[in-house]
């Protein structure tokens, strides 16, 4: 389902309230930007657009460049993605190691990605535009744009940084991995009424073949999956206790929202592909809630994809566990291109999928509005479908198979409750208070 390669390795206890977040004044004191690649000192602000052709980042606020705000003032950092034929990967604002800092007001587009967040925390993005910020090997056919690493792909993303907040964004046509990113272990983020749409960028070079950015190469370059574009992405490894709240998430290629797999069976008996990282580290605890999840899914190539997914796939293909113990809450899924809400196996048959579905609604998606996954064949035999897992109080109608769909025999150690539902598959699942037709 899209898992970049650059990946190596509830919501009451967040220490960042959303009623904090507000478009801050800057100083007079403040730095004034008027060039591509400076190095910010905070406070600053940008006095004029900027057109940065072959500079690594629009703007760098590094671990010495103090806290507080950067204040784009309405204007656009343009990065002429389209122009880099070098192996390099080039970011419009890139936070490294730094903390508290608020980025707000303003257009980001043309680089590799947006805005990065890296090894840093307690960091904001508010009131960004960040589109078309699209991996240049899409962009350009030179051998070495062709061999970059793909580290980037994305409007804004987040790598092994905690307790961010990416609040009021609008975000869309980034790509080719998403417009909003929690890579690696990253924690307690806040992704929070953004407005992400259109990430349908082709990993693709001129020639028609797949693009190096993507899934299923274990070196740094190869091939890799042609459509991956995902609204909002939680991919870690280890990305816990994130919190995605009241987005709109539509028309994007792959996934509106999903929460990815991670390496599980490497020195467990698995199939250990060349290069694969140890045992990673699962996305667990994590909290989707009150999004808006609209005509995701349809590929260009006839894949069906869903609107919220909680995925076994990961970097290396079928040897990936499901992520586990997340909560979907109050979410409205419509007419997407598969489920409204998947929940997969979790891939280990030790490990409990205790997922809670509750207060949903599902409606005229094309396969299933709610489904849970059942039992299934790995590369080391038979594995349980996904259990202990509670759904209540969801509504579902009008969606092409199932309203309620559980794929184990008898719901096993599901708890479905008091759901509305036109159609199910068993009786299992309308049980506890719930109703609806039980169809093949």
């Amino acid at each position: 389902m899209g898992i970049r390669k650059k990946v190596i390795g509830v919501a009451a206890a967040s220490a960042l309230t959303l009623s904090g977040l507000v478009a801050m004044a800057t100083p007079a004191s403040a730095q004034v930007i008027t060039s591509c690649g400076t190095h910010v000192m905070l406070p600053a602000t940008l006095a004029n657009d900027l057109n940065c052709t072959g500079t690594q980042y629009g703007l760098h606020i590094a671990g010495n460049s103090g806290s507080g705000v950067l204040d784009l003032q309405g204007h656009t950092i343009d990065g002429n993605g389209e122009l880099n034929n070098t192996r390099n990967e080039y970011v419009g604002i890139h936070i490294e190691g730094a903390r508290n800092v608020i980025v707000q007001n303003g257009t980001v587009t043309g680089f590799d990605a947006g805005v990065a967040i890296t090894k840093g925390s307690r960091n904001q993005v508010v009131n960004v535009t960040a589109h078309d910020n699209v991996n240049h090997s899409s962009l350009n056919s030179s051998p070495a744009a062709e061999s970059n690493r793909c580290r980037f792909g994305d409007g804004i993303v987040v790598t092994n940084s905690n307790n961010n907040v990416i609040k009021n964004n609008r975000v869309f046509r980034n790509g080719p991995f998403d417009g909003i990113g929690l890579v690696g272990n990253s924690d307690n983020n806040i992704v929070s009424r953004n407005s992400v749409y259109d990430q349908n960028v082709a990993n693709e070079l001129s020639n028609g073949d797949n693009g190096p950015c993507g899934p299923f190469s274990a070196g740094p370059t190869g091939a890799g999956r042609l459509y991956q574009d995902i609204g909002i992405r939680v991919e870690g490894p280890g990305a816990n206790g994130n919190q995605v709240l009241a987005n709109n998430v539509t028309d994007n290629q792959l996934n509106g929202i999903s929460i990815h797999g991670y390496v599980c069976f490497v020195g467990n008996g698995g199939i250990s592909p060349p290069g694969a990282p140890a045992v990673g580290m699962p996305n667990t605890n994590n909290l989707i809630q009150g999004n808006n999840v609209r005509r995701n899914g349809f590929q260009p190539d006839g894949a069906v994809i869903d609107g919220i997914g909680i995925l076994r796939q990961g970097p290396f293909g079928n040897i990936t566990c499901a992520s586990n113990s997340n909560s979907i809450i109050a979410n409205t899924s419509v007419a997407n291109a598969r489920d409204g809400i998947f929940v997969p196996p979790t891939g280990d048959p030790a490990i409990a999928a205790n997922n809670t579905v509750d207060k949903n609604i599902v409606r005229n998606n094309r396969r299933d509005g709610i489904r849970v996954e059942g039992p299934f064949t790995g590369i080391l035999g038979q594995y349980p479908g996904s259990n202990n897992n509670t759904l209540r109080n969801n509504q579902g109608t009008g969606n092409g198979e199932h309203d309620g769909h559980d794929g184990n025999p008898n719901c096993d150690a599901n708890f479905w409750q008091q759901n509305i539902f036109g159609t199910v598959n068993q009786a299992c699942v309308r049980a506890n208070g719930g109703s609806g037709v039980v169809t093949p």
